[in-house]
């Protein structure tokens, strides 16, 4: 799988990695938002799984973003181009922040 993103554009793999983040952060979501109307009240064992599921997340997200720019840097020795896909993802996922933010006040 790494040949085949080798042979892509920076631009593209950072588009790639900012929509598998916010579709994870999205699950996740919708994973609070059914807690929230089905538990009746988080307790301690609320907390804890919330606690373990941010864990998890800065784990999966982190691996999502820093993986394959870590990957190019250590393996690769390819800093210029892990770069540009760390700034190409950043910069997707901020432009994929300030939309929803802009959705969710234009829906009120």
């Amino acid at each position: 799988m790494l040949k085949a993103l080798e042979k892509e554009k920076p631009i593209t793999i950072g588009l790639l990695q900012a929509l598998s983040v916010s579709l994870y952060c999205g699950l996740v979501a919708l994973f609070f938002s059914f807690m929230t109307k089905t538990a009746p009240r988080p307790g301690f064992f609320g907390f804890f799984v919330m606690l373990v599921i941010f864990v998890f997340s800065a784990a999966i997200t982190g691996s999502l973003v820093f993986g394959y720019p870590a990957y190019l840097v250590l393996a690769k020795n390819k800093i210029k181009e892990a770069s540009t896909i760390l700034a190409y993802t950043l910069g997707f996922s901020l432009i994929i922040v300030i939309a929803s933010v802009l959705l969710i006040f234009s829906l009120f």
